[in-house]
């Protein structure tokens, strides 16, 4: 009979991220005057970012913010988890937060890189419009964060197929919203097509297929 390898570590700390994430959200939500399904409907219509972007809508930005901060921490827990099945199935808390820090780096740097494209493309306002449509995502997804990384670390832990199946729909979910990106700003490239899609290519697209080879091929 072949033995499986099975991961020993501690899911305390984890089990504390997961319920501040959640408690965070919850007391935020008592604060903001935005209701969650209100929030959520970004997932099926593009009404409420029309609105926030007209600032037809107050008190939504701190939701948002948090709802990022989850995002984060929600991907790097699920790089993590695909790094103790896949490299090190002895790995702590300290090396999730060097994957947090990994993570943020690398939002940060490819927003800051994506404003200099843009200041040379001449497509600013148009990159401005996507980041506010992409935080609102974002923070949408940390909802589905919280769900995937719960079932990744407490319904399936040692499923690995499983893992790496849920790991790959939420790539795959990544790819089709920057196809949406895309879609929803067809009418605005004008004559900074073939910049915007250079953005696309190299900022939006490129940096996941790279993570996606790095962590699952």
């Amino acid at each position: 009979m072949e033995a499986i390898n099975r991961i020993a570590g501690s899911l305390d700390w984890i089990s504390i991220i997961l319920f501040a994430s959640l408690l965070t959200i919850a007391a935020i939500r008592q604060i903001s005057s935005v209701s969650i399904t209100e929030f959520l409907s970004v997932y099926t219509s593009s009404r409420f970012v029309k609105i926030t972007r007209d600032d037809r809508v107050d008190n939504y930005l701190l939701l948002q913010q948090t709802g990022i901060i989850v995002y984060t921490t929600g991907i790097s827990l699920m790089l993590y988890k695909i790094y103790t099945i896949s490299t090190e199935p002895n790995a702590g808390f300290t090396d999730f937060l060097l994957i947090l820090t990994a993570v943020n780096a690398f939002l940060l740097f490819k927003h800051y890189l994506s404003k200099l494209v843009a200041t040379i493309g001449d497509f600013d306002e148009i990159v401005l419009m996507i980041d506010h449509q992409r935080n609102l995502y974002r923070a949408a997804f940390s909802f589905a964060f919280l769900t995937v990384n719960a079932l990744i670390f407490y319904v399936f832990p040692y499923e690995y197929h499983i893992i790496y199946g849920i790991c790959i729909s939420v790539c795959v979910l990544l790819l089709l919203y920057h196809l949406i990106l895309l879609y929803s700003h067809r009418r605005l490239l004008g004559s900074s097509l073939f910049y915007f899609i250079l953005y696309l290519c190299t900022l939006e697209i490129a940096p996941y297929l790279l993570l996606y080879k790095y962590f699952i091929v």
